[in-house]
């Protein structure tokens, strides 16, 4: 075996080897460190505004990167190509492993001198016992990796401390505000400020004023998970501004700032942050909320209004539902959008309201009662919903979807209440509260429908109905679990009574007696034990109340049998527990009513589909049939009218529905009905159909008009589907975010682009049919935007989609110019685009030579 062949030479190779790595970790650390201080140190600049411009920053920044780069590649080069000394190793070696003596060392100097006698003699000798000691026991490496960790851990710190001030800080958004605001007072030197500050007087030195406003984009918008949102914010105030920020949260969770820098002047500012969606991982149906404030330096606070943006699926999204637009899922989302929205607007309200402490106590009054009438009706709306959607989807997987709704109603009732005892703080909490369970309701909602879409097909096509015998056991199942609410209702109202008797006779009683109030007791238990297992329907959703009662029960009955000191309170313990039994057992029964009135509403619009086909009929009907439907309409109607009068849902609804099924509004739709039996004929059954089917009809009207206002609101406008309008401000935005993501090098997907592309073509597309129809340079705009937008197969080219943005524009304001032309026939607006390019040019010398002359 050679000496470069051998177990001793691969131990030097490992130990030069484990150098190199240490010295590589300790560099590179170092290295590391340095550029995170220097990038700190940038920050810092920039914060301090040590730094006037972003061209500045960007440049030292790259000059930064540049230079750790090729200090990285020299270092690599050197530590790559650089020999240890195998003295050194040898050494190092040795000092790792006391059993080589100096074995080591005297190899290496032998190696060198390998021809001389005394070399050749000595030299294999100790290579075999080196060889020997080497193949016993594997030595350990050389080299202490203490150093280059302890370089690691200095750049994991200021790694760390770099990261939190980039976050804590914005130091680029600071820059990038401060150059900003040197432009607009650089060109606005003889324009006064859109917020001018007051002429000063005695009144204004004495009475602080201030303001703060988002004048873009100054309204809630529909975005999606991609776009790109430019802000500004303006303050002003007669004081220094020393605390200007923005704030928000998402889905009404915790409030996250945003810190804004310094204002150069010290009583107005104006900042352009801009938001990146996608960088903000919001997902559909989540909404943002925002607003700004500031202070000032005597501690005067001022605040803006309150902004929502809600993260909206892509519309080639929404209208894959199963269903369609007509479907119940699209339904279902739709109102809780609708409710999603009007909370959002009595946040804003609210916050208004916070931010105008001065007024009159009778007009805050009056606020704050608008403010609370408007969360119970909102409330009440949500309660409805729920009903509705657990009565039309009962075995669709939507109950994570109800919870959430469930925690929205009792938030709103909260947020009622407290609004109407003047408890704001805890008023704008539980609004927050309440449109944090709305969005997860409807996130929750949407979840299923993704993950069991086949669940939420709908049950019958247009024109079709329901079979009679279905109707009929709905009708039955409806009477079925009324009557055994109600008798539940009742035996629980006896039993508490029951109980509080036996627990005053336990607080006289003597030893002797507790023996016969146990037995009393223990029967009162088995008897409700008994009453539940009989009624299994009606206890089911009250299952953890039922068994505390029992056991509270059990528990007294055992400590009055051993005469112990606490039986007394333990039955006053069956008290509590019987009572939440009891108002557990209301809120189920009350809950479940209400759905059931909508199972009642579709029975009878399905009957009223019924009949509107028996009136189109060409031959005569069955007499069974007419018969058969004409007692299920009159079922139908008889249980809504205790629907309409009896409690608990006799609150749930308006006076519409009782006036409809009151006196002599109910005899005359027996009648009606009675007649529809008895029709014979064809052109007498016809008839006799259509009289009844409007009179059911005007029943059904009169249910919808009996729901709370939000409910109904949210019935008649589809929340999902944009005004013409707002989809062409949709389309305009969007095409701004595609803009600003070309000028600002924010890359998103290739598929996130097409998307994008797409939905804003629809979007203009709408828009566009509303502003102008179908004209002739409608379709020239509709032709570029589907050659652009939708058919471009590359990337957008960014001079030939701000065009399009202009010619957009231009167009919108020439339409609305032609609208206002009856009242201003005097002002047109031209687009200038659309004149022959040498009467541009003429004008342009026009008003080039204007501009030449000397005042």
């Amino acid at each position: 075996m050679s000496w470069q062949d051998n177990l001793v030479e691969s131990n030097f190779k490992r130990a030069s080897g484990r150098w190199k790595r240490l010295r590589f970790l300790q560099h590179t650390a170092t290295i590391g460190g340095v550029v995170c201080l220097l990038f700190s140190l940038l920050g810092v600049a920039m914060i301090r505004g040590w730094l006037s411009s972003t061209n500045q920053a960007i440049g030292l920044a790259v000059l930064l990167l540049m230079a750790a780069l090729i200090a990285g590649l020299v270092m690599l080069a050197r530590v790559a190509t650089r020999r240890l000394d195998r003295k050194l190793i040898a050494g190092s070696l040795e000092a790792a492993d006391p059993r080589l003596l100096d074995r080591l060392n005297t190899l290496v100097f032998l190696q060198k001198n390998a021809r001389a006698d005394k070399a050749r003699w000595f030299l294999p000798r100790i290579f075999r016992q080196s060889q020997a000691l080497l193949q016993e026991q594997k030595p350990t490496l050389p080299f202490s990796p203490t150093r280059p960790l302890i370089h690691l851990g200095i750049f994991v710190v200021l790694l760390s401390g770099a990261i939190f001030l980039y976050q804590k800080y914005s130091p680029w958004q600071r820059l990038a505000a401060a150059q900003y605001d040197r432009q607009m007072k650089t060109a606005t030197v003889n324009k006064p400020a859109e917020l001018a500050l007051p002429t000063n007087n005695v009144a204004e030195e004495k009475k602080p004023w201030g303001e703060v406003r988002i004048t873009d984009p100054a309204r809630d918008m529909k975005v999606t998970k991609v776009d790109v949102v430019p802000l500004q914010i303006e303050a002003a105030a007669n004081g220094s501004l020393k605390k200007v920020g923005w704030f928000s949260t998402v889905n009404g969770a915790e409030e996250k700032s945003h810190a804004l820098p310094s204002p150069a002047e010290p009583r107005y500012a104006v900042y352009q942050p801009v938001l990146y969606l996608d960088e903000l991982r919001l997902a559909d149906w989540d909404v943002l909320t925002y607003y700004a404030s500031a202070h000032t330096d005597k501690g005067e606070g001022y605040a803006s209004e309150v902004y929502f943006l809600e993260v909206r699926p892509f519309r080639e999204d929404i209208l894959k539902m199963p269903g369609g637009q007509e479907g119940q899922a699209y339904q279902a989302l739709s109102e809780m959008t609708s409710f999603i929205e009007r909370q959002q607007h009595v946040i804003r309200q609210t916050h208004q309201y916070q931010q105008t402490p001065d007024a009159e106590a009778a007009l805050r009054k009056q606020d704050r009662k608008k403010l609370s009438g408007a969360e119970e009706d909102l409330g009440d709306s949500v309660r409805h919903l729920y009903a509705k959607m657990s009565s039309e989807m009962e075995n669709k997987p939507i109950g994570e979807a109800l919870d959430n709704l469930a925690k929205a109603q009792r938030s709103l009732d909260a947020a009622s209440t407290a609004l109407e005892d003047d408890l704001m703080k805890d008023a704008q909490n539980q609004e927050r509260s309440a449109l944090t369970d709305l969005i997860a309701a409807r996130k929750m909602f949407q979840k299923a429908i993704s993950e069991h879409p086949d669940k939420f097909g709908d049950k019958a096509k247009d024109g079709e109905t329901e079979p009679l015998p279905e109707s009929s056991k709905k009708l039955g199942d409806i009477a079925e679990f009324r009557n055994e609410a109600k008798a539940a209702q009742d035996f629980i109202q006896k039993a508490v009574e029951q109980q509080r008797k036996l627990a005053g006779q336990a607080a006289t009683a003597t030893r002797a007696e507790q023996a016969q109030l146990a037995t009393n007791e223990t029967k009162l238990a088995k008897s409700l034990e008994d009453f539940g297992q009989q009624h299994p329907q009606v206890f089911r959703a009250v299952t953890n109340e039922s068994a505390a009662a029992t056991n509270s029960l059990d528990h007294a009955a055992d400590l009055l049998q051993k005469k112990s000191r606490e039986a007394r309170a333990a039955t006053e313990t069956g008290v509590e527990k019987l009572e939440a039994l009891q108002s557990a057992m209301n809120r189920h029964a009350a809950g479940h009513e209400l759905g059931d009135a909508y199972k009642l509403k579709e029975l009878l619009d399905q009957q009223i589909k019924t009949l509107q086909q028996y009136q189109r009929a060409t031959n005569e009907i069955l007499r069974t049939n007419l018969q058969q439907t004409a007692a299920e309409s009159r079922e139908t109607l008889n249980q809504l009218k205790q629907v309409a009068e009896n409690k608990p849902t006799s609150n749930a609804f308006g006076p519409a529905l009782r006036e409809a099924l009151s006196g002599t509004n109910k005899s005359g739709l027996d009648s009606q009905l009675n007649q529809l039996s008895q029709a014979t004929g064809k052109d007498g059954q016809r008839q006799a159909a259509g009289a009844a089917g409007k009179g059911l009809e005007r029943v059904s009207q009169a249910f919808a008009a009996s729901q709370p206002s939000a409910m109904q609101s949210a019935q008649k406008h589809d929340a999902l589907k944009p005004g013409q309008q707002e989809s062409f401000e949709r389309g305009m935005q969007q095409l701004e975010s595609l803009k600003q993501d070309l000028e600002n090098g924010h890359k998103m997907s290739a598929e996130q682009e097409a998307r994008q592309r797409r939905e804003a073509f629809f979007n203009l597309k709408d828009g566009l049919d509303d502003l102008q129809g179908q004209n002739e340079h409608a379709q020239e705009i509709l032709m570029t935007l589907d050659s652009e937008l939708k058919q471009r197969p590359g990337p957008l080219d960014l001079a030939a989609l701000k065009k399009l943005m202009d010619q957009l524009r231009n167009f919108s304001v020439e339409v609305a110019d032609k609208r206002e032309k009856s009242d201003n026939p005097e002002i047109t607006n031209i687009d200038p685009s659309r004149l022959p390019p040498a009467y541009r040019g003429r004008i342009q010398k026009y008003y080039q030579k204007l501009s030449d002359q000397k005042p």
